[in-house]
């Protein structure tokens, strides 16, 4: 099943999964994400936005593009999401978006009520990893600093994870009670949840995730 990937503006990571591309997925950038795109190796199937922030304008218009007004409602991250999920169903990965401004942030947030949470949202700070069920990560080393928290402004969640130093088991979470800097004590995580999805939350260190999903 095919996906998009979501670049949008703000903090992207400096590297990101091999993998994470596969036949099918179709490619957008949501203004500068498209620097970050191409910085990142990806070739662009659309790129659409208001274009106020991107340094590659001449290369846009040498693609697909769609291009909007700098006076519109919504964000050129709604436009990006709202057409993946037109081309490639309601599975996307979002890169981009960490950092900087708090109410573009939350901006970003709120969208994943409407459209849903992404899979993956990569940033230059975090990876955050969907789950709505259970997953197991396989992490490279103990000690690894995770955190929780709902996949959704409006999100909650109840969740199992024991491997860790403050273990949670039956644990009510929503952005009120929000897991923040735990700490794994294996090499494996089992994450298990009940009643909403939620992100776990794993820091990037030296430009790279450390953890591998």
């Amino acid at each position: 099943m095919s996906k998009s990937i979501i670049f949008t503006g703000a903090k992207s990571p400096k590297s990101l999964p091999k993998n994470l591309y596969e036949n099918g997925d179709i490619v957008i950038a949501a203004d500068s994400g498209f620097d970050a795109a191409k910085k990142l190796g990806f070739t662009v199937d659309l790129a659409i936005g208001d274009f106020d922030s991107t340094r590659y304008l001449k290369e846009i218009k040498e693609i697909r593009f769609e291009q909007h007004s700098t006076e519109k409602d919504e964000s050129d991250t709604f436009l990006a999401i709202e057409r993946g999920i037109e081309m490639a169903g309601d599975t996307y990965v979002l890169v981009g978006g960490g950092g900087r401004r708090l109410d573009h942030l939350l901006a970003t947030y709120s969208l994943f009520d409407r459209f849903g949470p992404p899979s993956a949202w990569y940033t230059a700070y975090e990876t955050c990893f969907l789950v709505s069920d259970a997953r197991r990560f396989d992490t490279p080393e103990k000690d690894m600093t995770v955190s929780f928290f709902p996949a959704s402004l409006s999100g909650s969640a109840v969740v199992d994870a024991l491997q860790l130093k403050w273990p949670l088991l039956d644990y009510p979470l929503s952005f009120a009670t929000i897991s923040l800097s735990n700490c794994t004590t294996s090499t494996f995580l089992d994450v298990k949840v009940r009643g909403g999805s939620i992100f776990v939350s794993f820091p990037v260190a030296g430009g790279r995730a450390k953890m591998i999903p």
